[in-house]
């Protein structure tokens, strides 16, 4: 497993360490906090957590990172889909 700080893609310099990345084989979690927060698998992004509006930042640079629409994965949650 590889794992390393989430790169903010809003400009802001960094998220000190409070966003990490896990990367085993083609699956990227992200930690926000300790806790987790998205997933990427095969093609597949799923948000678990948008509690608090710095775990919305992390998911949100999250999904510009790997090419994936905020908007749409963050409706899909709050539906519960």
């Amino acid at each position: 497993m590889i794992t390393f700080e989430l790169t903010p893609q809003n400009g802001r310099k960094s998220f000190y360490g409070k966003a990490i990345v896990e990367k085993e084989g083609n699956k990227y979690t992200l930690k926000s906090y300790g806790t987790v927060a998205a997933v990427i698998e095969d093609g597949e992004i799923e948000i678990f957590n948008l509690q608090s509006n710095t775990t919305c930042s992390h998911v949100k640079s999250f999904c510009k990172l790997y090419g994936f629409d905020y908007e749409k994965a963050a409706k899909k949650y709050r539906n519960g889909q």
